[in-house]
């Protein structure tokens, strides 16, 4: 029995994988009916090599997917929406903004944005459909009522201050503990890298804090299982999309450089997910019962 959830599990597995590659084929062609230019290859890049990353990439996805999906609550509808947005927001829309400063190449293409939101719609819903959870649990609505029921006004205030703080500090943190190993690849402009100026720096990752924070609330919402399963996925979520993916493909990057990158946003996606657990997330259940917990400042 063991052997045959196993393989039900990798067979969904490469499902929910092949509808997130399909859907970078169809995002592609979308892009290009709208007009929108093909991002160039960095130089000396083979561009078979790009497309056969591409498979390992869409497998992690749809992994990293299905530890989410199977702890939300709701609905088809609304467990797609959360895992969509997930996805585009932090994979697609959080690398076109960094690499909007950090590189000067196509990375930060409108092209890539149109690819990953059909990408993502299609890896969304298909997890959606393939990694149920054990049980539907309560509507977002019932679920949104009781986690806003949390705390007061004002504990929500510091709350969210304290959370799109929490993003730039923890950047700023891990990013001085390996500038060290990788600021000259910036300073020198090699490798289609730059190293933007602090007034750049600063209002892109509090930005950056805002984009995150909107696209983990709805997950924080309707997270049914325990806090503690809540921060191991979530920060295992964010760890691929923000880095692991990313960092697989850049292969025209060396090595040691994009291995120190790996460790630092591992931390960063981990120590930042804790953060946003520790702040907005008072019980191990879905739905939290107003009447059976006092509001907190």
């Amino acid at each position: 029995m063991r052997m045959a959830s196993i393989l039900t599990y990798l067979w969904k597995l490469l499902l929910c994988g092949l509808a997130f590659y399909v859907g970078i084929i169809l995002g592609g062609a979308a892009a290009t009916l709208l007009g929108l230019p093909v991002p160039a290859i960095p130089p000396g890049v083979d561009p078979a090599t790009l497309s056969w990353y591409l498979m390992p990439v869409s497998l992690i996805l749809a992994l990293t997917l299905s530890f989410i999906s199977r702890g939300l609550s709701g609905g088809f509808v609304t467990r797609g929406l959360i895992l969509t947005a997930l996805v585009w927001i932090v994979y697609a829309l959080n690398n076109y903004l960094e690499a909007s400063i950090f590189t000067t190449f196509e990375a930060a293409s409108p092209f890539k944005l149109v690819v990953f939101l059909v990408a993502s719609i299609c890896g969304g819903a298909a997890a959606t459909l393939l990694f149920a959870p054990g049980a539907p649990g309560a509507s977002f609505a019932a679920n949104l009522r009781a986690f806003g029921d949390q705390y007061t006004a004002q504990g929500w205030v510091w709350r969210s201050l304290a959370a799109l703080a929490a993003f730039p500090a923890i950047y700023l943190f891990f990013g001085s503990l390996v500038a060290p190993f990788v600021i000259d690849y910036y300073r020198q402009q090699s490798l289609g890298l730059v190293l933007p100026g602090w007034a750049q720096i600063i209002p892109m990752q509090f930005l950056r804090s805002l984009l995150f924070l909107l696209a983990c609330m709805p997950v924080l919402i309707a997270w049914q299982m325990s806090r503690r399963s809540l921060l191991l996925r979530l920060g295992w979520a964010l760890f691929v999309l923000v880095g692991l993916l990313n960092l697989m493909q850049a292969v025209w990057l060396p090595g040691s450089l994009r291995m120190v990158h790996t460790l630092e946003i591992l931390a960063d996606s981990f120590v930042y997910a804790w953060a946003l657990v520790m702040l907005f997330r008072r019980s191990h259940t879905a739905a939290i019962q107003p009447a059976a917990l006092p509001a907190a400042h």
